[in-house]
């Protein structure tokens, strides 16, 4: 198996099975303006980074893992970045911090909260660590849930007047690709799971739109950050079933009750980073006066 270098995939591959559509990717540069975060190939702009890591690729193409900087004679040495720990404090700022405790509390972050998979988590093989800058993947208990196997970042991203780095530690880059690759300044154990509180299913219904052709409706269901893992969509001939899952623990279940038939096996829908889009098969090439029957 190998690893895919383009922007917004990093999924694992087998180059024997890498078809011409198996990579959804960015093919354009990383673009941070004015408090915005996205891509020069496409429209979608967040404010958090978490946000931007999860906007999905705007181009189809095979998995490549050619070094991004191939064509490049600079290359960043990052050596530098490995096993980076935050310095400890100089007794003597300990000190003076401490003889004005009202200015200390008000420059002190807020500490990180760190999450831990519960007890005796069952975890999917392939399943990705959450950790930030940590992609491992699960593979047994022994090998992927040691005390110390994880390097992340506890802290958050931070873009400052064109350099990039975590607040956790002192490493900063100017280039995107180098600072997805400033190594975690902390060890633990991986995250696949996490024990933070679920919120409770949604009552008001994700907003929802849809347009239709000949043959096919294309549904769009909005809901931002959908964990393509927890989520689901199930075709019936005269129905479309949802579970998503998304944002910060919300759920939305629906079952769309349709206008007219439809062929569930030439139906198919896709994940994207601020919707989920059906595409309906219809049975007899008629227009829809609306989605669903009353």
């Amino acid at each position: 198996m190998q690893n895919c270098t383009r922007n917004g995939c990093g999924q694992s591959y087998d180059p024997a099975a890498n078809d011409p559509m198996s990579c959804q990717y960015h093919p354009g540069k990383p673009e941070f303006h004015e408090g915005l975060k996205g891509w020069t190939c496409c429209k979608p702009r967040v404010h958090s980074f978490d946000d931007f890591l999860e906007i999905g690729g705007c181009k189809l193409g095979p998995h490549s893992n050619e070094p991004k900087h191939k064509d490049d004679p600079f290359k960043a040495d990052l050596t530098q970045y490995d096993d980076v720990l935050p310095e400890p404090q100089p007794a003597a700022t300990q000190a003076a911090a401490a003889a004005t405790p009202v200015a200390a509390a008000a420059r002190a972050p807020e500490p990180e909260l760190i999450d831990e998979d519960p007890a005796g988590a069952i975890v999917a093989a392939g399943a990705k660590c959450k950790r930030n800058g940590c992609n491992a993947e699960f593979v047994s208990v022994d090998q992927s849930q040691g005390a110390d196997q994880c390097q992340f970042h506890p802290g958050r991203a931070v873009f400052h007047e064109g350099t990039k780095g975590w607040t956790c530690c002192k490493p900063r880059a100017t280039d995107f690709d180098e600072f997805m690759h400033i190594k975690g300044c902390a060890r633990g154990r991986h995250l696949f799971i996490g024990t933070r509180a679920v919120v409770q299913a949604q009552t008001e219904k994700c907003r929802r739109d849809f347009y239709q052709m000949a043959n096919d409706v294309i549904v769009s269901v909005y809901a931002k950050k959908i964990q393509r893992d927890a989520s689901s969509v199930e075709f019936h001939g005269d129905s479309v079933q949802l579970h998503l899952e998304y944002g910060d623990g919300k759920v939305y279940d629906d079952t769309i009750q349709l206008y007219a038939a439809i062929d569930p096996a030439a139906s198919s829908f896709e994940f994207l980073s601020t919707k989920a889009e059906l595409k309906l098969a219809k049975v007899a090439p008629a227009q829809w006066p609306a989605l669903e029957r009353e």
